[in-house]
């Protein structure tokens, strides 16, 4: 069933032979867009309800309804399943994370060629020297820790790795990227008022929901050329490294749901922008349960004789909390529970 919408064409692909014709029609582009919607995407009650891949310029998007695609052994599905593996077909996605975990969860694929056009923007500005580093999108990070800005400012190695991240609608309103039907359709902010995440599991999906799908696709396709433009995809290599980092952040619904209660969703994980030193030692955070380099925490010279002195003859110690963790629970008036542990 294809429908139109402005300039875009959609199709809704709820029989795996429209899923098959579909992944055919797909697998002719080098680069497509994705985006996942469902029940509370990557959470422990999560579950998966659509999947929008489009072209790069969105202009016809496939919508797969997953519950009606929900036999994974079933044969003409497998043109889709290698179409996500297929390492050079890229895909782009605004923070992929949760979308990729259920698109594993659900068929058992994990995508390769992955671009995360989220973290691409955090990784351009983490690239800039922070003398010119100016403008709205430099002071993002600054911001969130407003209580704490006087302290961060006089310390500026506080915040030395930690980036906070722009969601989709936000960033591409900076970037003008928003057409005239602006943001959010009101229909579907009166439906997800009402029915929370659970709208996405109706049958058949009302046409507004088909709609905003679409609307994402859209989004992602206009902050991909405006990117392009600006050169935020070079090297392209490394950006597909860091985002597959990324993309492995969460591998498990409770580590999600944990991430997401303490904020640390907002912002790049540690030791994805800058990728572990191999065959490194990684060290436990207590609040965030990562494994991280030595770098992600804040280290300590011991004082061990108890003199109130210490120098690099003494034992070195790291913080039990990695710098990100102890940060947003100082800024969240929080309980720092953390000590000084030995290396």
């Amino acid at each position: 069933m294809s429908q139109t919408t402005g300039s875009m064409r959609y199709t809704l692909c709820d029989t795996y032979e429209a899923a098959a014709e579909a992944s055919d029609a797909l697998s002719r582009h080098e680069t497509l867009i994705l985006d996942c919607e469902g029940r509370d995407i990557g959470m422990p009650d999560g579950e998966l309800g659509i999947i929008a891949i489009g072209d790069s310029t969105a202009s016809h998007v496939y919508l797969f309804d997953t519950l009606a695609l929900s036999n994974k052994q079933h044969p003409l599905l497998s043109r889709l399943f290698t179409l996500l593996r297929r390492p050079d077909i890229m895909k782009l996605v605004w923070d992929g994370r949760s979308d990729f975990f259920e698109i594993a969860d659900t068929y058992g694929v994990l995508m390769q060629g992955v671009v995360d056009l989220q973290l691409a923007e955090a990784a351009q500005r983490a690239r800039l020297n922070p003398r010119k580093r100016k403008g709205f999108r430099a002071g993002h990070t600054l911001k969130y820790f407003k209580k704490m800005q006087d302290e961060l400012l006089a310390e500026p190695a506080a915040l030395e790795g930690i980036h906070r991240l722009f969601g989709l609608e936000h960033c591409a309103g900076i970037f003008q990227a928003l057409d005239e039907s602006g943001g959010k359709d009101p229909a579907v902010v009166a439906m997800h008022y009402e029915r929370g995440g659970d709208m996405w599991m109706l049958r058949p999906l009302p046409a507004p929901l088909l709609r905003y799908s679409c609307h994402d696709i859209e989004m992602i396709a206009a902050m991909y050329a405006r990117f392009s433009k600006f050169g935020y995809l070079k090297p392209l290599d490394e950006l597909k490294a860091t985002t597959e980092r990324y993309l492995h952040s969460y591998p498990t619904r409770e580590l999600r749901a944990l991430h997401a209660s303490l904020d640390l969703c907002k912002f790049v994980p540690m030791d994805v922008l800058t990728p572990p030193i191999p065959n490194t030692m990684r060290y436990h955070c207590t609040r965030c349960e990562r494994m991280l380099s030595l770098s992600c925490f804040s280290l300590h010279y011991a004082d061990v004789q108890g003199s109130g002195e210490t120098s690099n003859s003494q034992p070195l110690v790291r913080m039990s909390t990695c710098r990100l963790c102890t940060l947003i629970a100082q800024r969240n008036s929080g309980p720092v529970v953390a000590e000084w542990v030995a290396i």
